[in-house]
């Protein structure tokens, strides 16, 4: 499991989470303020993409860089 891309193809958005990077934190997940983020197995993941308000949090969040949002 390297990168991790979540596509919402109603916002037209992606969501990539390096996992060999994210060092699992949360801190995407308790940014988001629409619940985009989830952890599972240690790692950050975008199940809820599709509820994403592109204010960038996340991106400016990550302490590891390892998520590139489409939007930001």
């Amino acid at each position: 499991m390297a990168v991790m891309t979540y596509k919402s193809d109603s916002l037209g958005l992606t969501i990539e989470i390096d996992h060999y990077t994210c060092d699992g934190d949360g801190e995407c997940v308790d940014i988001c303020p629409a619940e985009v983020f989830v952890m599972e197995n240690e790692k950050s993941t975008a199940p809820n993409v599709d509820e994403c308000t592109e204010c960038c949090a996340c991106v400016e969040a990550c302490p590891q860089t390892a998520i590139k949002h489409s939007s930001c």
